[in-house]
């Protein structure tokens, strides 16, 4: 899906890195799992990890959260009406770290940061999308076209 939803964008590319691979045992990947790889593979690179603040909020329900929050930096898409300190509720207090000036777009850790991205807040989100198609709702303009067909088409999500 992520592969249909670039296709008509030439400058973006979607990763492979968690794609099945033939003759291979399947193995559950974890995002933590992904974040570790990435380091070995990419040493010297600053990694951030993009999502909804509403898969942010769900984070203590990760395998292993607590070092995912160790390991890269965070960019949380908004959602309108959103507020940073939601986002804090969910990190552990040992965790954070202390911020020199207050930044009503940013959460200092220890080790990396959140930062809070408002410039392209929208409604949309994974879970709504996904329970819509569950209650046989539509969800044409909420995803590429491509992406729409194929989800109807394999009747993903019912």
């Amino acid at each position: 899906m992520a592969a249909l939803a670039c296709a008509d964008h030439p400058g973006f590319v979607p990763s492979l890195a968690e794609a099945p691979v033939a003759g291979v045992p399947p193995h559950v990947f974890y995002t933590i799992d992904t974040v570790r790889r990435f380091h070995r593979e990419h040493p010297d690179d600053h990694l951030f990890f993009i999502l909804g603040a509403d898969q942010f909020l769900e984070i203590p329900t990760w395998k292993n959260y607590e070092s995912l929050l160790d390991a890269c930096d965070f960019i949380i898409a908004s959602r309108p009406g959103f507020r940073l300190d939601a986002l804090r509720l969910v990190i552990p207090p040992e965790k954070l770290g202390r911020s020199t000036a207050p930044d009503a777009h940013k959460i200092a850790l220890r080790k990396t940061e959140i930062h809070l991205l408002t410039t392209v807040a929208s409604h949309v989100s994974s879970t709504e999308v996904r329970e819509r198609l569950a209650r046989k709702q539509s969800i044409h303009g909420l995803v590429p076209a491509r992406v729409e067909e194929y989800i109807l088409g394999q009747a993903l999500y019912r």
